[in-house]
Parts: C-alpha cells; structure tokens; sequence
C-alpha cells in the first residue's frame, strides 16, 4: 500500500474488511487533498508503529539504538526500517541475528547499500552487527508519570485526529517537580505512624495557567498503596479550603470584612437539628468576618452559608471552576461550608489562583504557551468575582494577626515573604489539604491514602502546609508582593464591633472597605458609671447573652427586643444519655436571650425548679420527656426534649 494509505489507516486503527478499506482509500483521498506529499511523509515518520509502546522513527531511535534521530547514520536506518515488518522477531536488542540479516538483504537488494559502496553481504552484515549495542537498554523517563498522562488526555480531549506532528512543548519544570515529589516523600516518611500512606501537589503560574509542577502520588509504582491513581485529579472532601470562596460570595453579596458573625453555640435546621463546632471546640463570641476566615472558625461559616443559601454557594463554586460539583449540586447541605462535598485537588488549586490573579479565572494548562501548541485552551481570562472581593480575601489569608485565634503563634504559614495560605481537613482526617500562593505562583498539596482509611490522630494540615511553604519559599520572587486591595479605602475600626471607634473604644486595627462602604460609631464600649479609674464596659448584642454568661466572661447585654426566647438546645431535640459517663456529669444547659438580667422561674414539667437571672438552666439529663419553660411576670418560652 502507499504511505498515504498507510498513514490513513493508522488514523482509523486496525479494523479488517472491505468497510475498513472503503474508510482507508476515502481518509487518503482527504489526506491527498489537504496535505503536501512531505506532510504526509513526515507524519508517517512521526507516526508509523514499532510495537513495544514505540511510535515513529524519532522514538524508535531511542528505543532499540539510543540515538537521537539527528544522529541516526546509513546503517542504523537500516536496522530500524525494517522493524515494522515484525517487531516482536526484528528487534535488534532481544533478536540480533534475524534483524541483522533482514536489514542487510534489505540493504543490497534494494540498492542502497550500493549506493554507499557496500557490495557484499557479509560486509553489509558486519557493519550492522557493529552498531547494536547487545548491552543497551532503554527505558522511558518516568519523572512525572502522572503529569504524562493527564497530558495525553488533554490532547486526545482536544484533537479528534490522534496523529500529532512536530514536537510538543510542556510547562513541566522537571527540577521543580522533583523538589516537590522529594517534599512529599518527605513529610509522608515522618508521619508514617499516622497512617498517611501518599500525597499530591501541583504548582501552577498564575499569570499564564501554566502547569510547573505535578505530582499524582508518592511513588506512582507503589501498588500497596494504589501508587498509580492520581491525586491531583481524584474527588475528596476539602474541609475548611472551601471557605474563602464562602466568604468571597458573601462579600460578593454584602458583607464586609468587618461585619460581626456570631460563634456561639447555635443550631440549624429543622426535623435534623444540626449544631457546627470549632475545630478547638470553644466559641469565640462576636467574631469579625475577617478573623473567622483567617482562623478558619467553623461555626461563623456555617452561619453564613445558612444566610447566602446552600445551592447558591454550590452555584458560586460551579462557576469558579468546580466542575464535579454539577453532580453533587442538589444533595449537599450546610456542611458544604466545612467541605463535606468533594472536589479535586486541581479544582482547589485552580479557584484558588483566582485571588492573588485579581477576580479573573484562567484554564490551566500543561503546555508551554510560548510554543503555541494546537492544544492550548481557547479560553481567555474573564472575572468570576470583583477586583475588591478578591483582594480583601487575599489580604485576610496572609493577616498573620488575624489568624492568631485559629492557629496561634509561629505557624507554618508565618514566611518571610508576602504569602496567602489555606489549608484544611476532612471529617475524620481522611484529607488533609494546604493552598499558598505569591503573586507569581499557587501550590496546592493534598496528603491521606486512597484506601479511605482515617489518619491515626489529629496531624491537622501542617504536612501539606509545609510542603506547601518550602515550595513557594523557593520558587518566589524577593521583594514581590501582592497588589493592594483596589477600589478600597483604608479606615481605623473598633476590634471588636468593626465600627468607627468612639472615645472609649481600648483598641483599633487598620481595614479595607470599599469606597462607598456606610460604617456607623460603635456602641459596643462605654463608660463604666461606678468606676472611679475610668474603666469602659463591653456592652454586647442579646444574641450574645448566654455565650456571655460563661465563666469569667464579662459585659453588658443589649436587649434589642422585648421577646426573649430559648435559642438552645432547639425545641424537640433527643439527647442520649453515655452509660460510660457518671450521672452528675451529663449536664444539659438551657441557653435562653432577652432574659438575662431579669429574674425568671423555671418549671420542667409543670413543677417549678429553679429561678434564674442570667437566662441558664442546668438541666440533669433524665430518660424521658420534658418540657421545660422560663416564665417571668411578662412573657414564657418553653420548648420540648426527649432523653433516651
């Protein structure tokens, strides 16, 4: 057959039959017709099969002679042009003997062994003989074998004509990408006995979506530990990374940095009662919307994702990128805030560049742009969120005060260098995950095991978090930092309230708003009138009344309303009682607002048992059920418990 009909049938596959030969000679007759007879040639070269996972002559070089195919001479094409014929019996490293002996008939019976002055067999043989190396043997470079093959996707995805021609230039940086596969390795030798069995990562240019660095497991040949799945693609619970974009839609929406989120105890739903804690398992009171980003506070979150809406934050997330969340969309709840939907690494990694590169999305991509590869997505950058919205994100992820409640002093994401950091953990510590970004570049790192086995004890995330820092520690720029927050002005707030200090406000901080942003003169400090050293009190919102009740927590309440109400635990709650746990320690405090302050009788029952006057009732869990009720002279709130 000719080349043409050769390089036809390569592009359809190996089907036999007249059909196969009918769709043969009209895809040459297409060939002929828009191709040059030195394009078809080149991509019979670049195309043609030798077995043993070896296309074209330029691989077949390096697979049986271990020469670049600039070098190749008169003898070695000699030797690699009769392969095709039979590769399993014409390989000159496993059959030396029959493909020394077809190549040299080849060579003097088709003349071109003449033409090079070789006249005889023997002497044609003899020259063969000499350019196999019998001790050779070559093995693909398997440095990013997960990146590999996320590669030929992408252009199998692109190309329905799976004959590629010319040279394909990737953004893999190989030195990077053994720096990282080494960090990995790393953290995951040191945590052994914490039953993290693999990691991923991948390293991304901001600017250009450009892909720098990716690794898809530990050890892709680890087969114990399901070495060859890919990390960077597969779906797993986020934990807490979510949360930036939560707040970039509130924000989107209008909240502001500064407004006042409850963490308290609080619950949520209806015939499943539902109540969020803290990973510290305390509550913080009246915490900023800043501060409950930066330190990752659980139930400020879920309080927002309740006032935005599930589906709309699901939505939200969709249109930054999140793909495999199409599925999930009509079946998640509010634990989407904490992340109990799944996404993948390349997802996070990807809506996560959107902030340090202003509000814009770009795809991410494997191929050098600079190479103008016919694979390179034909999307441009387009906003996905307002300037604003993504600066004070990223001014919150790198406000290292801001996240001294959440993680302390001396965290890992503390660096010499300007750096926004999120990280995160699943429920149950399957997933542990950590996102970082300079202004040049974005690193996601994702540690756990494919089996679904849970992580032995709580690590947290700093593993990936350190791998994550060390990697933007030497990839970034000195001195380079993140753009200011745009369409902003910056104003001196109360810490506490987020409003304009008055005259007794005892401490400031510097926030970012935007220029048309209406912020009244807190009320939350005054005058204390019975002190003689002008000591100011804290005077705090009715919501707050029974976080305030706690222990060594002092301040006033506000009452803002005249309809006081048990706000825990919600009405026709069931609680059951731990065999494992002395009696006397199985309390149920009844939390109420509006009040405290004002003496109030409590009856369970119909009996009375108790008076209180800071709106808490410490109810003894008893099997059965209960109606408790606070009742002053103006008004009673009862609610309903079952104790089994």
């Amino acid at each position: 057959s000719t080349i043409t009909m050769q390089l036809a049938r390569i592009i359809s596959g190996s089907n036999h039959g007249y059909t196969a030969k009918i769709f043969e000679l009209i895809n040459a007759i297409r060939l002929e017709s828009r191709l040059s007879k030195n394009q078809i040639l080149e991509l019979w070269l670049n195309n043609i099969p030798f077995s043993f996972q070896t296309e074209g002559i330029a691989a077949a070089s390096l697979k049986f002679l271990g020469k670049d195919i600039a070098s190749l001479n008169f003898e070695s094409s000699l030797l690699l042009a009769v392969i095709p014929r039979s590769p399993a019996n014409l390989n000159p490293l496993t059959k030396a003997e029959a493909s020394i002996s077809t190549a040299a008939k080849f060579g003097m019976n088709s003349g071109l062994a003449a033409s090079q002055n070789i006249t005889e067999y023997n002497d044609m043989a003899d020259i063969l003989e000499k350019t196999i190396d019998m001790n050779y043997r070559f093995y693909w470079p398997d440095f990013t074998p997960h990146f590999s093959l996320f590669t030929e996707k992408k252009i199998s995805k692109v190309s329905l004509n799976p004959v590629i021609s010319g040279k394909i230039n990737t953004s893999i940086d190989l030195a990077l990408n053994e720096i990282l596969q080494d960090r990995i390795s790393y953290y995951l030798s040191i945590s052994a006995a914490s039953r993290i069995t693999t990691g991923a990562g991948i390293i991304i240019n901001n600017s250009s979506g450009e892909i720098l660095a990716y690794v898809g497991s530990a050890n892709f040949s680890d087969t114990e530990n399901s070495g060859q799945i890919d990390g960077v693609q597969i779906l797993n619970q986020p934990g807490s990374t979510l949360k930036p974009f939560l707040y970039a839609l509130g924000i989107e929406r209008g909240f502001l940095p500064n407004s006042v989120l409850p963490d308290i105890p609080l619950h949520f739903g209806e015939a499943n009662v539902y109540q969020p804690i803290n990973f510290d398992r305390t509550y913080h009171g009246p915490v900023l919307l800043r501060v409950a980003l930066a330190s990752s506070m659980n139930v400020p979150a879920v309080y927002m994702i309740n006032r935005l809406g599930v589906l709309n934050f699901a939505d939200y997330l969709i249109s930054l990128g999140f793909e495999s969340l199409d599925s999930q969309r009509d079946s998640v709840g509010t634990g989407l805030a904490l992340g109990n939907a799944e996404v993948s690494l390349m997802e996070l990694t990807r809506a996560f560049s959107i902030f340090p590169r202003g509000g814009d999305f770009i795809p991410v991509t494997p191929f050098l742009h600079s190479s103008r590869s016919p694979f390179l997505p034909n999307e441009s950058n387009y906003s996905v969120m307002k300037p604003y919205t993504a600066g004070i994100i990223r001014d919150i992820l790198t406000d290292n005060n801001s996240r001294y409640p959440g993680f302390g002093e001396g965290s890992i994401m503390e660096t010499d260098f300007e750096t926004m950091f999120k990280t995160g953990t699943s429920n149950q510590f399957q997933n542990i995950w950590a996102l970082g970004s300079t202004p040049e570049y974005t690193v996601g790192v994702w540690m756990g095991n494919f089996s679904g086995n849970t992580v032995i004890g709580r690590t947290g995330s700093s593993l990936p978090a350190a791998v994550a820092a060390e990697m933007l520690e030497i990839i970034h720029t000195e001195g380079l930092e993140f753009n200011e927050v745009t369409y902003s002005q910056d104003i001196r707030l109360c810490t506490l309230s987020g409003l304009i200090p008055n005259s007794y406000t005892p401490s400031t901080y510097l926030e970012y708003l935007p220029l048309d942003a209406e912020i009244k003169i807190s009320n939350w400090h005054i005058p204390d009138p019975e002190s003689q050293n002008n000591a100011v009190l804290t005077v705090y919102p009715e919501e707050y009344s029974s976080w305030l009740a706690v222990k060594d927590r002092t301040g006033l309440i506000t009452l803002s309303s005249n309809n006081p109400q048990i706000i825990y635990p919600a009405n026709n709650s069931v609680f059951f009682i731990d065999p494992a746990a002395p009696v006397s320690d199985q309390i149920l405090k009844i939390k109420t607002i509006g009040f405290s302050g004002k003496p109030a009788v409590v009856i369970v029952n119909g009996i009375k048992r108790a008076e209180t006057d800071n709106g808490i009732y410490s109810f003894e869990l008893k099997k059965g059920e209960w109606e408790i009720e606070f009742k002053n002279h103006i008004v009673s709130e009862k609610i309903s418990i079952i104790v089994k």
